[in-house]
């Protein structure tokens, strides 16, 4: 067994409890000094002359509440083998585990220890967990919540990183520094909004899957626009963006049934005392499916291990710097925080006091406790200084607080608040990032399409911006009728919008167009086929004429729709609800998926192994599914009544046990069938290049995000079987004006363009690709738009 020297500092734990004593007497509220305790919190890298030490700290207030005595407390460490590769573990490899003391002061324990492997971007370090005994002496371990990194995933022990280290050298630092120096001295300066936004789901983004690849693709991106050399449709996609807002990139929950990453077991059984003592511990990579809002919550300062390559924190550090550095202008990175709600999952590995009760998502989360709000705006610090300029609060309206005076829960603004004031740091430079907040209250109030606003958290905070009408509703723009229906939403983008996110396509919407009813009122002028016809819709070029031309705030894309790559809900963490989560998503395979993608040999290999060889067939098992699911049938009897539909490689009967390998090999296709990269063959050059010239258009005149002013206009016309926009858009020194014509829906309609708003030398500027643009008119069929320009 290797030899270890990790040993307690005695003199530097007395003086960290002292600290926390003196920082806990301090003055100010609970949660004044919660917030003091919570920045010492985790594990923290300490250089000295006499050597470097590791910080360790943790708020356990359940373990204080039930008394449970310090000799059943201990911090637990896992010394790794020499060269073990996290991104490539072995089946099995042998840890030495020790245990050592913490000192306990109130809630709080604390240690420091000597003599411990730090992790960098090469090499794996120790790895730490909580570990509580109960009265049989079983051990439970608990992860680090404000862990940096979390190889293994938010259920194992997380990984002792020195965070300094990861940052030093970083490539953007001049780019953090050009931000400070443009400061009024008033402060931290806040990086100022976007021109545009792009949403994109790392695994199914590239080929690869990962952060590195994703990074990779823009420095391939960065070095043909620097050496003007032609870019693929693909790299087109990505290109005319000024931030880059990847769905959530924190550690998920895991699947159910497993097998999970990391599963210990002791060389020797009886070798369980706090001494050195050989461990056995089955390694898994971290490959969990999921998009991204799944969160484990414990940990959520730390990157999810299924997106790195590496296994290696600084991956995302990475992917910020490639951003800043891009040629010609920095591109922003937006991180999508979830910490409206948890799932059932986090129940095993958090402090029972993290949470209020359950809800439609999982578990709310109890931030109204004045140690849970600290430790949650330590975690978002920490993640967010990662390098990040903007950060997007997904479910804002889930943050809710107890009042004792109506016995109601009230919208907790200010929790949002403190969200928006958190100073961030990066490369020595302080810094408050850009704020979205996604708030659609009262959702989840069943008026809520009509009685949302989408202006509470702007009007408290006057830097901030909020998801639209248009992108938070899980709109629907392939049905008939769409524009002519939501014109009352476009109506209020148009009068208050300028502080809104804008645009139909997002990882919601998509997946909203998926469960439309196929033999619904469809518009099938948008394509030949139902794939089509979504693909269309959320890439609508008058619609992104309509966005991107006339509508103030911040327009944002998803990279799936501006790619018109397929998109669905994607997770396989599922057991008890396996089954029902994948019929629900049965309306996949008719939106999403056609006969010839579906023959392609490498596309749903795992369904087509279990005998599904024909698209039709595999629709029909999963209406049958979706139909008995929504009836209500438990998962016994819906085997049994499907199971004539099934191929015998599931069973027969196939049983709730054959149904769930089909929700499995369901998600895995379906995930590897969303990938963008895999479609990028298919992606029509001469579309992606309209695309990048609309985002180009906007680029070039920051003016368009400011609301409408005198004389500026966007109309709706409905007649001749169509429904028309006209807006004119006009720069504040009056130096040039904008005209939109655009076909929202409906038959081909010929606009004349020779009685212009205003005078001036009108004259096209972009133009969609199936407008036909004369000499004085303009033939749009569905869909389609100009853009003149006169000045």
């Amino acid at each position: 067994m290797p030899d270890t020297t990790a040993r307690i500092d005695a003199d530097a734990t007395a003086a960290l409890v002292a600290w926390s004593r003196e920082a806990g007497a301090a003055g100010g509220d609970d949660f004044a000094c919660a917030r003091r305790r919570a920045a010492r919190l985790g594990a923290h890298v300490r250089h000295g002359t006499a050597g470097t030490v590791v910080e360790f700290g943790f708020w356990a207030p359940d373990l204080e509440a039930r008394r449970v005595p310090d000799e059943r407390i201990r911090l637990e460490l896992y010394l790794p083998p020499a060269g073990l590769d996290p991104a490539r573990p072995s089946a099995a490899a042998r840890f030495v585990r020790q245990r050592l003391p913490l000192v306990r002061e109130g809630a709080y324990l604390w240690a420091v220890v000597a003599g411990l492997p730090i992790g960098t971007r090469e090499r794996l370090g120790a790895l730490v967990a909580l570990a509580v005994a109960d009265e049989h002496g079983t051990w439970r371990r608990l992860p680090d919540p404000l862990a940096a990194s979390m190889p293994f995933g938010a259920f194992a022990p997380s990984e002792i990183v020195d965070l300094g280290a990861f940052h030093e050298g970083r490539a953007d630092a001049d780019f953090f520094r050009r931000h400070a120096a443009g400061g009024d001295g008033e402060g931290p300066r806040r990086f100022g909004p976007p021109v545009n936004v792009l949403q994109l789901h790392v695994p199914t983004a590239t080929a690869g899957g990962t952060i590195a690849s994703l990074t990779r693709a823009l420095r391939r991106l960065a070095a043909k626009l620097e050496a003007g050399a032609p870019l693929t449709p693909f790299e087109r996609c990505l290109s005319e963006y000024d931030a880059i807002q990847p769905l959530p990139l924190e550690p998920t929950i895991e699947r159910e049934r497993g097998p999970w990453p990391w599963s210990p077991a002791p060389v020797d059984p009886a070798a369980d005392g706090d001494g050195p003592a050989e461990v056995e511990v089955r390694l898994r990579r971290p490959d969990v499916i999921d998009w991204g809002y799944d969160v484990a919550f414990a940990g959520m300062a730390a990157t999810n291990p299924a997106l790195l390559e590496g296994g290696r924190p600084d991956e995302a550090i990475d992917l910020a710097a490639a951003l800043h550095t891009f040629p010609g202008r920095p591109i922003m990175l937006v991180l999508d925080l979830v910490y409206g709600h948890a799932d059932d999952q986090s129940l095993a590995i958090l402090d029972p006091v993290f949470f209020r009760g359950p809800n439609m998502y999982g578990q709310d989360v109890n931030q109204q406790h004045p140690g849970v709000r600290a430790l949650m705006l330590e975690m978002q610090r920490r993640r967010v200084d990662v390098g990040a300029d903007g950060i997007r609060v997904d479910g804002a309206q889930d943050l809710k607080t107890y009042d004792p005076a109506s016995g109601e829960l009230a919208h907790d603004d200010d929790y949002l608040v403190e969200m928006g004031d958190l100073v961030q740091e990066a490369a020595g430079v302080r810094y408050r990032p850009w704020c979205v907040f996604e708030d659609g209250r009262p959702w989840p109030r069943e008026d809520w399409p009509t009685a949302s606003r989408y202006r509470e958290v702007t009007e408290r905070q006057p830097h901030a911006f909020q998801w639209g009408p248009l992108t938070f509703a899980h709109n629907t723009p392939a049905l008939q009728g769409f524009w002519w229906d939501r014109w009352w939403r476009v109506a209020q983008i148009l009068a208050v919008g300028d502080r809104w996110i804008s645009g139909c396509a997002n990882h919601d919407t998509v997946r909203r167009g998926t469960q439309l009813d196929p033999e619904g009122p469809i518009n099938h002028r948008l394509g030949a086929s139902l794939p089509e016809v979504l693909r269309r819709a959320y890439d609508h070029p008058a619609g992104q004429l309509l966005t991107y031309v006339a509508f103030p705030g911040v327009p944002m894309d998803f990279l799936n729709a501006v790619a018109r790559a397929p998109w669905g809900f994607v997770r396989d963490s599922d057991d008890r609800y396996a089954v029902k989560v994948a019929a629900e998503e049965a309306g996949f395979l008719d939106w999403q998926v056609d006969e010839a993608g579906f023959a392609e040999p490498d596309a749903f290999v795992r369904l087509k192994a279990l005998g599904f060889a024909k698209l039709a067939t595999l629709r029909q098992s999963f209406r049958a599914l979706e139909a008995e699911v929504r009836a209500g049938a438990d998962a016994a009897t819906v085997a049994e009544r499907v199971a004539p539909l099934l191929p015998e490689a599931l069973g027969r009967p196939p049983g709730v046990e054959g149904l769930k390998r089909l929700a499995g090999a369901f998600m895995a296709d379906a995930s590897a069938w969303c990938n963008v990269e895999r479609h990028a063959v298919r992606i029509d050059a001469a579309q992606a290049q309209f695309g990048a010239r609309l985002r180009a258009l906007r680029r070039a005149r920051p003016w368009l995000r400011e609301a409408l002013t005198v004389g500026e206009y966007c109309r709706i016309h409905r007649g001749e079987g169509a429904t028309l926009v006209d807006a004119l858009r006009r720069a504040p020194d009056g130096g040039e004006a904008l005209w939109l014509v655009a076909n929202l829906e409906g038959e081909t309609l010929d606009v004349r363009l020779d009685a212009p708003p205003t005078a001036g030398d009108w004259a096209p500027l972009l133009a969609s690709l199936g407008a036909d643009v004369g000499d004085g008119v303009v033939r749009l069929p569905d869909g389609e738009g100009l853009v003149l320009r006169a000045g």
